[in-house]
């Protein structure tokens, strides 16, 4: 293992895909969300020589796009799929095991409403099999509340049409953190995980099996060829261009979320509530936010844009005014986010009613493509596809230890002791801590050592530049920190700081610098603009 240059660090990326390109690999996982970042970390800790790549950044996908929750799918009890609710639900307590500076306990209150989607009776059994099939523990076990204790909690709910609520135990996470911080252990485990290389096509050996793959830097435009003896396509929503075939494996769902001002809509709880429609849709606090969503509806590539449309926005908008004392507007949201769910071909299903689970593919040139699935099932996702990996190359049969092998190094008390002696306040500690994990600690010893860095959101981007493969600001702001979306208000004032350092420095010159901010700020106004 070479490991002699830090090949997260941007400034090595020359050399990191000359590396790549010179080597042979056993596995060449194509796509850097969750899944393909799950599928990296499980082949490199079973022994097997795995290389990532992604064509955009890291988690820039349906990865940091969702609702941000490590749920076990209490909707799909609905659907009588008991297995995916055990096994979703059973993940739970092991993210949070795992990664627990990013895999949060959350309470969610579900109001139980005259007319509504599911009545008093419905919700015991239906959270009494749900606490069975997850194996939530007897402190964390559903609670059925009257009208009075549920307002007690949600004072902001509407009360005539209330009947009563339900208070049930979810986990909340930070979808592209999770992903980042699964891409650096398998990093450290041997793998070699890259981002803004774009899958081209196959290299084929004399038998038409795959053993290769062209792709090009979406950087330098340079064309790249990287060997290996199997390819896992975990493209996710782009997994059917990957296989490029005609006999589609998957329909697309769209869905967006909108985030409004804590001060603006100041509920004291996450929700679980019913649209205007027949779905139900979630209303979460973070920090001085709450965001709202989702939609579902479908997607076509080619027809449809990725954008957040008006009508989408005053969905959720209007869902929210009819079931809180509150008048929401349009401009009362000051961000958001869209992405596409891959769901796997159900007949004619709409996708409303299309399952999430995942399913794996082999195609006759030996690709094996894993596609579906959701957010908190990545784990049990990547197990199969690298057992069948395995048992494809003829290797020896070596369990998954990912269920036990922590995202971290250092637990949160050995950090908040060490930040003390680097003198960073309770509040920053909080802040970083809760992004990056034991990486604070880096920071803080950047923000402390290095000249003229005096202000930690300088520290903080260069960490992101040295260990996370941080190519630009949008990347910075979206991907590593999620400012674009909670901490909007802030945005200007963070580049104000980091263009003095900058470019004082010579990290960036003038010209570097109005590129990356007027990218940046094309995709801000996309999230911030409905048309």
């Amino acid at each position: 293992m070479d490991r002699k240059i830090n090949f997260l660090d941007t400034s090595n990326r020359t050399s990191y895909k000359k590396y790549i390109s010179n080597n042979f690999f056993d596995v060449i996982v194509i796509g850097g969300g969750i899944t393909g970042s799950g599928v990296c970390l499980d082949a490199s800790t079973r022994g097997l020589k795995t290389c990532l790549i992604e064509m955009n950044d890291f988690a820039s996908g349906t990865s940091s796009k969702s609702t941000k929750l490590i749920h076990g799918g209490l909707r799909y009890l609905e659907q009588l799929k008991f297995r995916l609710v055990h096994e979703t639900g059973s993940e739970r307590a092991v993210l949070h095991d795992i990664a627990p500076h990013i895999v949060k306990s959350e309470k969610m209150l579900l109001p139980i409403l005259r007319n509504g989607k599911l009545s008093k009776f419905s919700t015991k059994i239906a959270l009494q099999v749900y606490d069975y099939l997850a194996n939530v523990k007897t402190n964390d076990k559903n609670k059925i509340l009257s009208k009075n204790q549920t307002i007690k909690l949600e004072p902001l709910l509407k009360h005539n049409d209330l009947l009563g609520g339900a208070l049930y135990s979810e986990y909340r996470t930070d979808d592209s953190r999770l992903t980042i911080d699964i891409i650096k252990r398998s990093y450290k485990n041997g793998a070699y995980p890259i981002n803004y290389i774009k899958f081209k096509n196959f290299l084929f050996d004399e038998k038409g099996i795959i053993n290769g793959v062209v792709c090009e830097d979406q950087l330098s435009e340079e064309n790249i060829n990287i060997f290996t003896k199997k390819v896992v396509n975990a493209s996710g929503s782009w997994t059917d261009n990957v296989i490029n075939d005609s006999n589609k494996k998957l329909v697309l769902s769209k869905g967006i979320h909108i985030v409004i001002p804590q001060k603006t809509f100041p509920i004291k709880q996450s929700l679980y509530f019913d649209a205007l429609d027949s779905r139900m849709i979630f209303a979460i606090p973070r920090g001085k936010v709450v965001y709202i969503g989702t939609t579902d509806s479908k997607f076509n590539h080619g027809s449809d844009s990725l954008t957040v449309k008006r009508e989408e926005v005053d969905y959720l908008i209007n869902s929210v005014n009819t079931k809180f004392s509150i008048s929401l507007k349009i401009n009362d949201v000051v961000s958001s986010w869209v992405g596409l769910r891959p769901l796997i071909k159900d007949g004619e299903k709409d996708v409303t009613e299309i399952s999430r689970k995942d399913e794996i593919f082999i195609s006759d040139n030996g690709l094996i493509t894993i596609t579906g699935g959701k957010l908190t099932g990545y784990r049990k996702m990547a197990e199969r596809v690298v057992d069948l990996v395995i048992k494809k190359l003829k290797n020896k049969k070596i369990k998954s230890i990912t269920r036990s092998l922590k995202l971290f190094d250092s637990d949160y008390n050995f950090c908040k002791i060490q930040s003390r002696k680097y003198g960073i306040s309770t509040d920053e500690f909080s802040r970083l801590y809760n992004i990056y994990g034991d990486g604070c600690l880096e920071i803080f010893k950047i923000f402390n050592e290095e000249a003229n860095c005096d202000e930690i959101i300088i520290a903080e981007f260069l960490y992101c530049r040295r260990r996370e493969m941080c190519l630009s600001l949008k990347d910075f702001f979206t991907q590593r920190n999620s400012v674009v979306y909670f901490e909007i208000d802030q945005l200007e004032y963070y580049l104000k700081l980091l263009k003095k350092y900058l470019i004082s420095h010579s990290i960036m010159n003038s010209s570097e610098w109005k590129l990356e901010v007027k990218n940046l700020k094309d995709y801000v106004k996309g999230i911030t603009k409905f048309n």
